[in-house]
């Protein structure tokens, strides 16, 4: 471990504090999302896989509702990579403009609204029932009424398994990338608020430039 070396320069770590001393929390932010994207996306894969091998849809919507709930989890992870790549290694720690960050996070967590949404409410799991035992004990499969119960119909609770573990990555995505969101709207305020102070100082400067040449001469 100590002969490990940081993959950033003394000069690239100088510059990131000097033009944002939260870096490294959004940077963490960045690959905690990376992480629960990935995370997020094999599990909504691995459900949908085993939904399309199992079950039949009846409802004529064709599988659009699992691509919704892998949008925002694959840009995500896409999205912070690149970023974080970007960032580092290519433009040696200069930030990006606020508004490049405030495009993509509302971007990911726009998306992931109406993908909890349908997640949520087409998961298999709300088909889940206790089994009813026949006068025997004995639990009949081929009673309706013990379709969706576990001794008859595993299958759908591994699925519904996935798909909850799936959400809650999601939701995560979701809280991560509204978080940074704020951070990118407070970014760009200050940017701004930079950008009018540069602006005055520079009208300031020519004035003092620009000034009477009698004013000057006898200034100097």
């Amino acid at each position: 471990m100590a002969g490990m070396k940081s993959p950033l320069t003394v000069e690239t770590r100088r510059r990131l504090y000097e033009e944002d001393s939260k870096w490294p929390v959004k940077a963490i932010l960045r690959i905690v999302a990376a992480c629960f994207a990935l995370v997020a996306t094999i599990l909504f894969a691995i459900a949908t896989s085993f939904e399309n091998a199992n079950f039949s849809n009846t409802d004529g919507n064709g599988d659009w509702t699992d691509g919704l709930a892998l949008a925002p989890v694959v840009l995500s992870f896409l999205y912070n990579i690149a970023t974080l790549t970007l960032h580092f290694l290519v433009r040696g720690g200069h930030h990006f403009h606020p508004g490049w960050h405030i495009a993509g996070d509302f971007l990911v967590w726009g998306l992931s609204i109406p993908a909890i949404i349908f997640a949520v409410g087409g998961g298999i799991f709300w088909y889940w029932a206790p089994a009813v035992p026949s006068q025997t004990g004995m639990v009949d499969c081929a009673f309706f009424v013990n379709a969706w119960a576990p001794e008859c119909n595993a299958v759908a609770y591994t699925i519904g398994h996935l798909e909850i573990a799936g959400i809650v990555m999601l939701f995560l995505v979701f809280v991560i990338h509204i978080t940074l969101f704020a951070f990118a709207c407070v970014d760009g305020h200050k940017w701004r608020k930079d950008g009018k102070l540069r602006g005055v100082g520079k009208q300031d400067f020519e004035l003092q430039y620009n000034k009477d040449p009698e004013q000057q001469s006898y200034t100097t």
